[in-house]
């Protein structure tokens, strides 16, 4: 089912008319592109250039956001930017790109939000000996972590006078400073740094989901344990409780394994079977649909990636979905396997089409018997063993995507779930609303 909002759009409009936005950091704000989320889920991108917190918060005047963000990088116009593939429409003048690392682990409770603390301050001392960096401002991000936004003392790449290549060349060299880091052994989000088009949560906005205020933060509170700052950060009286280390994924399997094989109570019969000694074991597995919901005959693709694939099978899938329109490509990894979601609403006929060459056979047949297939959204789990969330880990394809087959509202909401925002550039088929079953195996 569709998650409902979490704060009404009265409360909403509070926050905002109380709380003031922090830009102080920012040298100046209209070169920034600013977009957020309402409570129905629709995307805004603000379509006029702001110089100041006032202004920006007028905007919300009629509809105040769920969740408010600042694009990083710096533009000689930052309003109707072109896609990044749009040859055709004349190339953005990029003046500036923040140095971005967004450290991040799930759930939101105190301990995974100690261990993110503890990385960001690690991370922040690494980059201060090994790289060329000033650093701009500390934030916890309102959610499951917390953002280090830096600026490059080099500025010799942002001379390059052709702005599609100094662009290019910006993502190029972001992207070899993410690779050092992710090297060095630090737990990013590597969706984030390289992306000259990113957009993040702004300090002073409320993050939507637990109520909790994305907040900037002093290193000195960024060298401490959060226990003893935690109570400091801004907050809507209605928001998540933090809990010190919640039922995770593998606590919730082993709970769902202990209430779906605990025998029931029943009278006592005069004739009394001996339990067998050796009894099936038993696993329980979350799972979803690929159904495209509120349509006929469409479905997403998503596959657990075989592990006998070799880099050419990887190669091939990628270029098959490309050529086909069937992008973008998240994926995922459980700590051991990796999986895979495209969120468009496919023709079933195509997909079951495909499916064979494509190495995943078995989808193709449950496709052809139910009409979609369900797949495990974790890996089944026995007893007492704890599962691994699946955790984003980037997108196989590359670049913005060009397809005509619509989008599929019911696997970007899936994907919102997963912690992946989806800006949607066509149309959109179907409901945000996934099926979703628990089943038990033998």
């Amino acid at each position: 089912m569709r998650q409902s909002a979490m704060f009404t759009e009265d409360e909403l409009k509070a926050w905002y008319t109380t709380n003031q936005l922090d830009l102080e950091w920012l040298e100046k704000p209209s070169r920034h592109q600013f977009r957020w989320r309402l409570n129905n889920d629709r995307w805004v991108t603000l379509a006029r250039q702001v110089s100041h917190e006032q202004s920006l918060r007028k905007q919300f005047s009629k509809q105040a956001p769920r969740d408010l963000y600042i694009g990083t990088s710096a533009w000689l116009n930052p309003v109707d930017l072109p896609r990044l593939k749009d040859e055709h429409a004349p190339a953005p003048i990029l003046l500036d790109h923040l140095v971005v690392f967004d450290i991040d682990f799930r759930p939101f409770c105190y301990r995974r939000l100690e261990r993110a603390r503890q990385v960001t301050n690690s991370l922040l001392h690494w980059l201060e000996q090994h790289e060329d960096l000033s650093l701009q401002y500390i934030s916890y991000s309102g959610g499951k972590g917390f953002h280090l936004v830096l600026k490059d003392n080099d500025r010799s790449i942002f001379g390059t006078p052709e702005p599609r290549l100094r662009e290019q060349k910006v993502r190029d060299s972001r992207k070899k400073l993410l690779n050092r880091v992710l090297d060095a052994g630090f737990e990013v989000d590597p969706t984030v740094t390289a992306d000259t088009r990113r957009i993040i949560r702004l300090p002073g906005s409320l993050h939507g989901t637990t109520g909790w205020c994305c907040t900037r933060i002093s290193r000195e509170q960024l060298s401490q344990p959060l226990k003893t700052w935690r109570s400091t950060i801004p907050r809507n009286k209605r928001h998540a409780r933090m809990k010190y280390w919640p039922l995770g994924l593998g606590g919730t399997f082993s709970s769902l394994v202990a209430l779906t094989t605990r025998p029931l109570k029943r009278k006592k019969t005069k004739k009394q079977h001996p339990p067998s000694r050796n009894p099936a074991p038993q696993s329980i597995s979350m799972q979803m649909s690929s159904q495209v919901v509120g349509t006929k005959g469409r479905s997403a693709l998503m596959a657990w990636v075989p592990t006998r694939w070799k880099e050419g099978q990887r190669t091939y899938f990628i270029k098959t979905l490309t050529e086909k329109g069937w992008t973008p490509i998240y994926n995922f990894t459980d700590g051991t396997h990796e999986f895979v979601i495209v969120p468009r609403a496919i023709p079933i006929q195509q997909l079951r089409k495909e499916l064979p060459k494509l190495g995943l056979q078995q989808l193709a047949t449950e496709i052809g018997t139910l009409g979609h297939y369900w797949i495990d959204m974790s890996t089944p789990q026995q007893g007492e063993k704890d599962a691994d969330e699946l955790r984003h880990i980037g997108r196989w394809d590359e670049g913005a995507s060009i397809s005509n087959v619509p989008w599929s509202s019911t696997h970007i909401e899936a994907l919102r779930r997963l912690d992946v925002e989806v800006d949607p550039d066509g149309d959109v088929a179907g409901r945000p609303e996934p099926a979703m079953r628990i089943v038990t195996k033998v």
